[in-house]
């Protein structure tokens, strides 16, 4: 029979894997949508499943190639000194996203002032095994942050490499003419009686991505061709497993991560910044995340009760460091200043959970019962440092004391528990999921002399304590052999974040400050979600309809929020008479949308091999404090895909076509400084090809029409400058070849 080699752009409970001998593969497994190994087709919930082999073929580098066919999931960054951001899902990005590598919580993202802007893209995407993606609240499993989603990244282990034989070595290496990378991968994996290991190295080198403007001013905001970049990056994971016997298992991985860029920002040569003259500034950033984690794994339990339990326990630092050097002129404009500027942002995170499972049967129901403790606590700090100095060398006053910290040290204890209880009546044809989870979060503050000299006059630093208990409800009916229907209730949370609650800065020259928040609430959401799903061997259609409602969403001070007190004094402090940014819960926001999906074998039509797939994400966001649209809602994006599979399997490819509509003034709230962006299409052709039984290769040309366009994503990012220099990359390649030993 004939294998299609087509992938599902599914974030429904359809399959992300190849079809293969004319028939749909119903049983890849996910884990983020339950906790539990479940295949996707089980799920009552909107999950994405994206594995290594669909990474290599689509030559995705980093986490926005990860979702580029997958609407309603964006990633932004482009155009930025400080790269990627996280991810937004159905318009719900930031931290409010939770993310996770194995199980544990990547660094949250932190900003503060235009030179410190620490995010979250701390992985490799060679070292995933898969990505999973869970769209809507789910924090009734996760915990806080999973107010808009999950993306639960996965690493490869030493047993996907070594089911037949002992030992398997591969090598990969890349190119994309988008941004002049280049990368390399040596994957190693052996086995030795019980105990397993495995090695995964990456190396990566690159530039700026390029983009598709015209020639323009060299420098200044004006500027259209992007920011003179270089980038390095290394990613190691080493994993060991040893099978204790035949149930249990004990395994150890460490993950190295490390990125390093060097920006020339000529887009600021040339501008004034309060008055004083920019000469130019250079930047030199740097990411690294470490982490250990433990694991215990006993299956087929003989305990009364108890089927399974993992246990876990977790060590991981992440850190970011920004260095800036400024070349300034400042009024009357005739002697030069050097300015330095040194920002970090650390995050350390030790955890441990113990997940159980029990199964109990009775005539006509069966229950199958996940649950556990989850503890994680996370230290965090934060470090501004620099100076000025003339052109002789000595030293310049500077208005704002440095070093100062942002935020005093802080450290936040989570501990929850939870539960679920997957019912399964009428001989499986019913599958309910009821679940519920109870969060205890306690922050504990450290004011030093760093935090209190550097920010003289601010409040003093508030502990506080927040709980939340979120629950959860799905339901799956199997209606015919083919046809299903599900629905969903579930909630959210995101506890108050450290650096809004404790936030103090001021700036004496400036005439401004931020001011603590003491009084802020856990954000909150509910969402319902309902969905056709129509499995056969031959195709795979379903449709998903989605409302939420999230509720106390915190302005940032970080962003220029101006408190509702000051709002009758003009946003200024009457007895200081300096203008005031605090963070306060606000908003109340709803995000309503549907969802289509569908993957045909082309066979039914005698057009053998052959495949086509779509996918189409629509959402609609208010404000309803303001009746404003929701900025944050990315436009209607839909994808169609034909791809072929030769008689032998050795080649194929798919021809992938995506459209994005026009976001203009009206889907704009007002007063908004952001700019409409035009709607687009673009097509993309992805080949492969197995030379021979152990070598592959595989081909990507985007863009092909050279299309000019900007994601409305990146879009904040473009305040006064070029918008052109916010264009993504006109047509451009990517190549990679594998060999497995």
């Amino acid at each position: 029979m004939k294998k299609l080699g087509f992938y599902v752009l599914s974030a429904t409970a359809m399959i992300a894997a190849p079809m293969s001998n004319g028939a749909t593969d119903l049983e890849t497994i996910t884990v983020v949508g339950s906790r539990t190994e479940r295949p996707l087709k089980e799920i009552a919930a909107t999950i994405d499943v994206i594995d290594s082999d669909r990474i290599d073929e689509e030559l995705s580098r980093d986490i926005a190639d990860l979702v580029r066919f997958e609407p309603g999931v964006t990633v932004s960054g482009t155009g930025s000194r400080f790269g990627l951001s996280g991810f937004n899902i159905r318009g719900i990005g930031g931290n409010r996203v939770l993310t996770l590598v194995d199980g544990v919580r990547v660094a949250e993202e932190f900003s503060f002032g235009p030179f410190l802007s620490s995010r979250r893209d701390f992985v490799d995407i060679d070292s995933l095994a898969s990505a999973e993606i869970a769209r809507g609240p789910i924090s009734s499993l996760w915990g806080s942050d999973a107010l808009g989603g999950v993306v639960s990244f996965n690493t490869l282990s030493p047993e996907q490499f070594l089911s037949d034989d002992t030992f398997y070595s591969g090598y990969k290496v890349g190119y994309s003419s988008a941004d002049k990378s280049s990368m390399g991968t040596v994957t190693i994996a052996g086995q030795q009686g019980s105990v397993s290991t495995l090695l995964v190295a990456t190396l990566r080198n690159g530039q700026e991505t390029k983009n598709n403007a015209a020639a323009g001013a060299e420098f200044g905001s004006d500027r259209t061709a992007p920011d003179e970049q270089d980038n390095k990056s290394r990613n190691v994971t080493a994993k060991l497993s040893w099978d204790i016997s035949d149930n249990q298992r004990i395994g150890v991985a460490l993950d190295s991560f490390k990125s390093e860029t060097d920006t020339k920002i000529l887009s600021d040569y040339g501008i004034f910044s309060r008055g004083t003259l920019v000469n130019s500034r250079t930047a030199e950033d740097e990411r690294d995340r470490t982490r250990v984690t433990l694991r215990y794994e006993h299956t087929n339990s003989s305990l009364p009760l108890l089927d399974s339990l993992i246990l876990t326990a977790y060590w991981q630092d992440s850190e970011s460091f920004q260095d800036l050097t400024e070349s300034r002129t400042p009024p009357p404009y005739f002697a030069n200043q050097m300015r330095k500027r040194l920002s970090t942002f650390q995050q350390e995170i030790v955890g441990a959970t113990a997940q159980f499972s029990s199964s109990i049967l009775t005539s006509n129901t069966s229950h199958t019962l996940t649950y556990g403790i989850d503890y994680y606590e996370t230290s965090n700090e934060s470090v501004r440092d620099g100076g000025t100095k003339d052109a002789s060398g000595n030293p310049v006053f500077e208005f704002s004391p440095l070093p100062t910290r942002d935020f005093p040290k802080t450290d936040v204890e989570n501990i929850a528990f939870y539960i679920q209880d997957e019912i399964e009546l009428f001989d499986g044809k019913l599958l309910l999921s009821p679940g519920a989870r109870y969060d205890k979060n306690e922050a504990t503050t450290a004011p030093d002399s760093l935090y209190l000299l550097g920010n003289p006059g601010v409040a003093t630093p508030v502990d506080y304590e927040e709980s939340e208990l979120t629950l959860k409800f799905g339901a799956l009916i199997q209606l015919t052999d083919q046809l299903s229907a599900f629905g969903r209730y579930s909630e959210g949370f995101r506890a108050p974040p450290f650096d809004d609650v404790n936030l103090g800065f001021t700036n004496f020259l400036g005439g401004y400050k931020t001011i603590s928040a003491p009084d802020l609430t856990s954000e909150t959401s509910d969402s319902f979600e309902v969905g056709l799903r129509f499995l056969s061997d031959n195709a795979e259609i379903s449709v998903t309809a989605f409302s939420s409602d999230y509720d106390d969403f915190i302005a940032s001070a970080g962003s220029g929020h101006c408190p509702t007190a000051y709002r009758q004094f003009g946003c200024f402090d009457p007895v200081d008479g300096f203008l005031v940014f605090q963070s306060e819960n606000i908003s109340r926001v709803s995000i309503d949308g549907l969802e289509l999906r569908f993957l045909l074998d082309m066979g039914l039509i005698g057009l053998d091999n052959f495949g086509v797939r779509g996918a189409i994400a629509y959402a609609d966001g208010e404000d309803e404090d303001t009746g404003e649209p929701l900025d944050t809602i990315q436009p209607l994006t839909a994808v169609l895909g034909l791809s072929y599979g030769s008689e032998d399997g050795k080649w194929g490819g798919q021809l992938i076509w995506t459209g994005v509509r026009a976001k203009d003034a009206s889907d704009i709230s007002a007063g908004s400084a952001l700019r409409e962006t035009s709607g687009y299409g673009l097509l993309d052709l992805i080949a492969r090809y197995r030379l021979t039984e152990s070598l592959s290769a595989n081909v990507g040309i985007y863009n092909i029409t050279d299309k000019t366009y900007i994601k409305w994503a990146d879009t904040p990012g473009i305040g006064r400058d070029a918008a052109d220099r916010f264009t993504q990359p006109g047509t451009n390649f990517s190549v990679g070849l594998k060999l497995e030993l």
